[in-house]
C-alpha cells in the first residue's frame, strides 16, 4: 500500500495520487456586475490569482467609470483563493475609486481563505470592509472595520 489517494480508472484498473487529465481546465475566475438600485455590485466567483487578476481589475475599473454608480460592492465571498495579484487588482481599484471621489467596498466573510492575505499584508485598514452585501450597501464612506 503507498498511502496515497487511489481512484479506478477507466478499464478499472486502480490508479495512484492525483494526476490531473492533459484536458482539465484550471479552476479560473468569474466576475460579473448587476446594477442595485443607486449601486453596482460585482459578484467574483473562483481563484484570482496571476491569471485571472486582470480580469478582476479591468471589471471593477469598468464599474468604477461608469458614473451611474453611487458605490461599487465588490463581493468576494465565493472566491476559494486569493493571491498577490489578486491583492494588487484590490489596491488599483481602491485607487482608481479614490481618485474619481467614488466608494469601493468590499464584501469579505471573515472565515474564508480570502481575509487571510488581505490581514496579512495590512489592506485590512486600506479598504473598506464589510461582512456582508446588505452591511456594504447600507454604508456611509466609512471605514467600518479595523
Amino acid at each position: 500500500m503507498t498511502g496515497y489517494p487511489t481512484r479506478a480508472g477507466e478499464d478499472g484498473h486502480a490508479l495512484v495520487g492525483s494526476i490531473p487529465s492533459p484536458t482539465a481546465r484550471p479552476p479560473g475566475m468569474d466576475a460579473r456586475s448587476h446594477r442595485l438600485d443607486e449601486h453596482a455590485l460585482v459578484t467574483v466567483t473562483g481563484e484570482v490569482d496571476n491569471d485571472t487578476a486582470p480580469d478582476l481589475q479591468r471589471a471593477i475599473l469598468a464599474v468604477l467609470d461608469d458614473s451611474r454608480s453611487r458605490a461599487c460592492v465588490v463581493d468576494l465571498t465565493r472566491v476559494d483563493f486569493l493571491n498577490s495579484a489578486g491583492l494588487a487588482a484590490l489596491v488599483t481599484a481602491h485607487n482608481h475609486a479614490e481618485g474619481l471621489r467614488e466608494s469601493l467596498r468590499i464584501v469579505v466573510d471573515s472565515n474564508s481563505p480570502v481575509i487571510r492575505p488581505i490581514e496579512v499584508t495590512g489592506l485590512d485598514v486600506v479598504l473598506r470592509l464589510y461582512h456582508t452585501i446588505d452591511e456594504a450597501l447600507d454604508a456611509a464612506n466609512r471605514r467600518p472595520r479595523h
